[in-house]
């Protein structure tokens, strides 16, 4: 069976107790490596689009700067709703330029739902979001900030991002940090952080972020088990398998030590 996916593994190689002590909440953390570039690829997103309108949901970018409208999405209702496109006028905006948001993509793959599930035993339940762009210069939203922490995996293509030093309620005006991530990369971002990402030429990228625990700090740290998620399950339906679930049993960092109560000991 294949091993599941860590938070040592994601973080890598940035140990799990550095992250929380000197990033979580703070600043945010670029990771350049090699890892995770097929989360989500073109292919998935061609298949995920041909299956259009039989989706979840599916957004596109396309605003006036004026009048702030970002999404064109079926399953929006009330003053926000909007038509349910054609399959052709889809696949009109994409040649013309337009950024894809495939929203509660998390069980795309089993990967994707593995992420969830250990990112879940630190933070309330979250979501995938899988963001594409066919071209550079694709537009995406402007600068913002999100109420999640977010942890962000590029797949396919390269980004310009920029990192502001300010963070909501006040507004984006000074740039702290910009740099380009390549297939491969993680970024962490804090919540309400202002940021802005720039396509540089066809890229993918998912986005998971979670809420906070409510009460979670350094001093009291908790961690959940992995069978008190109430997350639906990932069943394996290979018939040449037993049905079986997926998650089962608590994981611990590699070293197979438990964590202490409180998990941040000393040196807060």
């Amino acid at each position: 069976m294949k091993k599941k996916i860590t938070l040592e593994e994601i973080l890598d190689p940035v140990p799990v107790q550095t992250f929380f002590k000197e990033y979580w909440g703070k600043k945010h953390l670029i990771l350049r490596r090699n890892k995770f570039k097929n989360l989500f690829t073109f292919d998935n997103l061609s298949d995920y689009i041909n299956r259009y309108p039989f989706v979840k949901s599916l957004q596109v970018i396309d605003y006036d700067d004026k009048d702030g409208k970002f999404c064109l999405d079926k399953s929006r209702s009330g003053k926000d709703k909007t038509e349910i496109l054609s399959k052709n006028k889809i696949a009109n905006l994409w040649s013309k330029g337009k950024s894809f948001v495939i929203p509660f993509a998390e069980y795309e793959n089993k990967d994707l739902v593995d992420m969830c599930f250990e990112f879940e035993r630190y933070f309330k339940q979250g979501q995938v979001n899988v963001y594409a762009s066919p071209s550079a210069g694709s537009k995406s939203y402007p600068a913002h900030g999100d109420a999640t922490e977010n942890f962000l995996f590029h797949t396919k293509g390269k980004v310009k991002w920029t990192i502001y030093k300010e963070s909501i309620p006040d507004k984006p005006e000074t740039i702290l940090e910009e740099f380009t991530l390549d297939e491969g990369d993680m970024l962490y971002i804090p919540q309400y952080q202002y940021h802005k990402v720039d396509a540089i030429g066809p890229r993918i990228l998912c986005s998971i972020h979670f809420s906070n625990k409510d009460k979670q700090s350094l001093e009291a740290f908790k961690i959940s088990s992995l069978k008190d998620n109430k997350r639906a399950e990932w069943f394996d339906f290979n018939p040449t398998k037993t049905i079986k679930k997926i998650i089962k049993s608590v994981r611990f960092p590699i070293n197979s030590q438990k964590w202490k109560t409180p998990y941040f000991k000393n040196g807060i």
